[in-house]
């Protein structure tokens, strides 16, 4: 009988190590390397000297609209490493390190820094907070773009141009679209099961609502899970894994029209900020609307107050 105890016991064990080694190879919360602020450094540095280089060319060539379009990539890529490595330090001050519990540090690691723009409450990758992320970025590219070709354009200053008298309305639909779905969204979340937030499957509402009223489940983010492959695919699935239509039709037509977006750039610098056909903001603005009402009819559910 000892024997077959100790059988039992082994698999157990097993487990306990392999969840012990997974915990190890998050990195600690709390402490912020001295490499990534040599990063950052050096990254501030190359940027500076690329900048200064391509701003002070004159000639408005194929090969100098390039030069400039990447400058401003690297520039945005600059500041968006600087944003996180300046996130880090004040994290390292603020978190005192990961939880003993491996999903609450496989959520702190996912959460590290610039990353908690698009990442939910849950854990997950955010479609909403991506939204709002990438369109951002964008938009803040392509004026430095303009910016850094204001010398070289014959016919005047592109970036001023840009933010004055060519200044596009249809602009404030794609930086303000993604934020109001985000925000509803997040508020349709918090505002679930009569306002009391999602339940973890844990809860003993969970499974099944009092009187047969449903319960919105919403767990955290599995343990070990992370890495670009695994954000990109929470982008488009629901909270079981499963793919979620409404997530991926607001995906693929935001896409479109952000590819759209960096072509006219690429190609036509001149026209400043390209004008968005109304067929894109259409097509991006029915399925943010498809987004949001599914995201609030998921979180529908009641659970029962302490006493009732």
């Amino acid at each position: 009988m000892a024997a077959a105890t100790g059988k039992a016991t082994q698999p157990r064990d097993k487990a306990m190590a392999a969840n012990q080694r997974a915990a190890r190879q998050l990195p600690d919360p709390s402490s912020v390397k001295t490499g990534w602020w040599i990063f950052a450094i050096v990254l501030v540095v190359a940027t500076a000297v690329l900048i200064s280089l391509v701003a002070s060319g004159s000639a408005f060539s194929q090969a100098h609209r390039l030069s400039a379009a990447l400058t401003a990539l690297f520039t945005v890529i600059t500041l968006t490493a600087l944003a996180h490595v300046i996130l880090l330090y004040y994290q390292s001050r603020t978190i005192d390190g990961p939880a003993g519990d491996l999903d609450q540090a496989t959520w702190d690691y996912r959460c590290r820094g610039l990353k908690a723009a698009v990442i939910g409450g849950d854990g997950r990758a955010s479609t909403s907070k991506t939204g709002v992320v990438l369109w951002t970025a964008a938009v803040v590219w392509a004026l430095i773009d303009l910016l850094l070709l204001a010398r070289s354009y014959p016919g005047g200053n592109l970036f001023t141009g840009a933010v004055t008298s060519n200044w596009r309305p249809e602009y404030l639909v794609l930086l303000g679209l993604p934020i109001a779905t985000a925000s509803v969204a997040k508020a349709a979340v918090n505002n679930s099961n009569s306002g009391q937030g999602p339940v973890a499957s844990s809860h003993a509402a969970a499974a099944s609502g009092p009187d047969g009223d449903r319960v919105y489940v919403r767990n955290r983010v599995p343990a070990g899970v992370k890495g670009f492959g695994a954000g990109i695919a929470e982008l488009i699935t629901a909270d079981d894994g499963i793919v979620a239509w409404a997530d991926l039709q607001y995906v693929v037509f935001t896409l479109i029209t952000f590819s759209y977006f960096l072509v006219q750039i690429l190609v036509q610098p001149g026209s400043g900020l390209p004008p968005v056909p109304a067929a894109l903001l259409t097509l991006m603005g029915v399925s943010a609307a498809g987004y949001t009402a599914k995201k609030i009819v998921d979180t529908q559910g009641i659970v029962p107050t302490q006493g009732s």
